[in-house]
């Protein structure tokens, strides 16, 4: 269930204001109503259902009525490494990789990444990426937001962040590629990170340079995907493999 942001600490049978954007949404887009009760979360984090006791245009009153138990985050810890595409796919990517479970976000110029209007570092850009992964948390009920993280370039991204688990790199099917599943090793109970290239695809320097870190390097068949296709259908696919959306998900 989507549910309301609280900037602070909040307690049962506590009064409290939603205030700005959080109570326009709240009185516009959900239009709740006065004695109506809905789902709020705290800074801690804390989940609650709350009672609206009154509103306005940018403000919303109400009282803490009991502690919810968090909705479960995926069993699969799944980091998206992402070479930034154009601005409007790298939105669609946040977006959707954090409704499908993403637990963090890598960023990076590729050496074919087009169309960029800010470097990954800038916290401008940063802030607003994460706005963009806290709404879909929002809006898909994920109890704890993804971390993001942003580098100037793959050798940078690599040497802050050593490989842990298993990591893929998403090829074309010139590559030699294989499937995940054709790979033979233990793949569930340790993390995944799923490296996904800009428009442009990758250069050979890159693939080689990821290669000789340890990433395997994978493809999803014949045809040629444009860059936040690639990176959903990659992440759909693991969750369906080892995380909470598919044949094991009873079991996790």
């Amino acid at each position: 269930m989507p549910y309301f942001l609280y900037e602070g600490r909040l307690a049962c049978g506590e009064k409290a204001e939603l205030k700005g954007s959080e109570a326009d949404h709240a009185s516009k887009s959900r239009r709740l109503r006065i004695g109506e009760l809905f789902e709020v979360q705290d800074h801690q984090p804390q989940r609650f259902e709350a009672k609206v006791l009154a509103k306005s245009r940018n403000r919303l009153s109400f009282i803490v009525k009991k502690l919810l138990k968090p909705p479960p985050e995926s069993s699969l810890q799944l980091e998206l490494w992402q070479a930034l595409p154009r601005e409007k796919a790298l939105e669609f990517i946040l977006q959707k990789g954090t409704e499908l479970g993403v637990s963090g976000f890598v960023l990076f110029p590729g050496r074919y990444s087009q169309g960029m209007r800010h470097q990954p570092k800038q916290e401008e850009s940063l802030q607003r990426w994460q706005r963009i992964c806290r709404e879909a948390c929002k809006q898909s009920g994920r109890f704890l937001f993804p971390e993001l993280k942003g580098y100037n370039s793959l050798d940078e991204a690599f040497e802050n962040n050593p490989l842990q688990g298993v990591g893929w790199i998403l090829c074309s099917k010139e590559d030699n590629t294989r499937t995940i599943s054709e790979h033979e090793f233990p793949l569930r109970g340790i993390q995944h990170q799923l490296l996904i290239g800009p428009e442009g695809g990758w250069h050979q320097d890159e693939i080689n340079t990821a290669e000789n870190m340890g990433w395997k390097r994978v493809g999803l068949g014949p045809r040629i995907m444009r860059s936040e296709t690639a990176a959903l259908s990659a992440l759909s696919i693991l969750q369906y493999l080892y995380g909470d959306m598919g044949r094991h998900s009873q079991k996790s």
